[in-house]
């Protein structure tokens, strides 16, 4: 009897599936001052915001995923990040993104839970275009206008398993390019074997009443290669003041979301919950904080 309970749990051991700890990402647009305007956020106080979150519990953070990084923002942004998650970090950025605006995407990463394998910038896949270079005159011609998806390759120091990582920020202005930008990501994710979660300010104006999103969100969500951890609740994630009012600060565009978490591939077993989080005094913003929310998503790897 004693010999046959060994085997039993030994057998137990070797088919019982191992699952390795929860991990959250965190995906914030930290809002940049475009050059020769008015600024509109301010990197220290959103840094200070940043090392809060990754400081408590409830939104500590593995992966941090942000969007209109400043270029002299981003070790700002590291440092603060380092800080509040009390161990080391690694992080990537990209090079598109600084036509006019000048920021880019960054991903940061707790070293203590993963690597950083590989990067890359997503400007065209299957033949569909994600950016285009500016060619209009009067601007600095051959530089890329919009924001290629950054996708990142992370191995996750528990179980050694790698995914993809995508940081988004999609088109606001050219519809047409966000549609495509979202069909790219579509072929992109159907043809890798890994884990992917895209995460970021994808500008799908998802709207609460009618629950519809643009034609970006319609494509993005086509043929199901991609699923949204929708919030519940629904909250709106970004401020735009209306300027048709002049004697007080109305949100522009009230219950709808401009930033989601979609997940892909295995991802979509990993029993992801997404929430937006909401601060005390966050909306309307200041010239020295972002006009958008984080979001938050904790996700059960298998």
């Amino acid at each position: 009897m004693k010999i046959l309970l060994r085997v039993l749990a030994i057998l137990f051991c070797c088919t019982t599936p191992l699952y390795a700890e929860d991990f959250r990402i965190l995906a914030w647009n930290v809002e940049s001052n475009r050059p020769n305007s008015p600024a509109v956020s301010d990197d220290v106080v959103i840094g200070k915001q940043l090392t809060e979150l990754l400081s408590a519990t409830n939104t500590r953070s593995q992966l941090i995923a942000l969007s209109e990084v400043e270029p002299k923002s981003v070790f700002v942004l590291r440092d603060a990040a380092a800080k509040g998650l009390g161990n080391e970090v690694d992080f990537v950025t990209s090079a598109s993104g600084g036509f006019q605006d000048s920021d880019t995407l960054m991903l940061i990463v707790d070293k203590k839970r993963f690597r950083i394998e590989e990067t890359l910038e997503l400007h065209r896949f299957a033949g569909i275009a994600a950016n285009f270079c500016v060619s209009d005159a009067g601007n600095e011609k051959g530089t890329l206008r919009a924001r290629s998806p950054l996708a990142v390759k992370v191995v996750d120091l528990t179980n050694s398993k790698a995914s993809w990582i995508v940081v988004n920020h999609l088109a606001r202005g050219e519809a047409d390019l966000r549609t495509d930008q979202a069909k790219m990501l579509v072929k992109w994710a159907a043809s890798k074997s890994e884990p992917i979660i895209s995460a970021g300010d994808h500008n799908f104006d998802f709207d609460f009443k009618t629950q519809q999103g643009n034609d970006g969100y319609k494509a993005m969500i086509d043929g199901g290669v991609w699923s949204w951890l929708k919030p519940d609740p629904l909250i709106d994630s970004n401020w735009a003041d209306d300027r048709r009012v002049t004697n007080k600060r109305v949100d522009r565009y009230p219950d709808s979301i401009l930033d989601f978490i979609f997940v892909a591939n295995q991802a979509k077993d990993w029993n992801g919950r997404c929430s937006v989080i909401v601060r005390d005094g966050d909306f309307p913003d200041s010239n020295e904080t972002s006009d958008h929310r984080p979001i938050i998503a904790t996700l059960s790897p298998k």
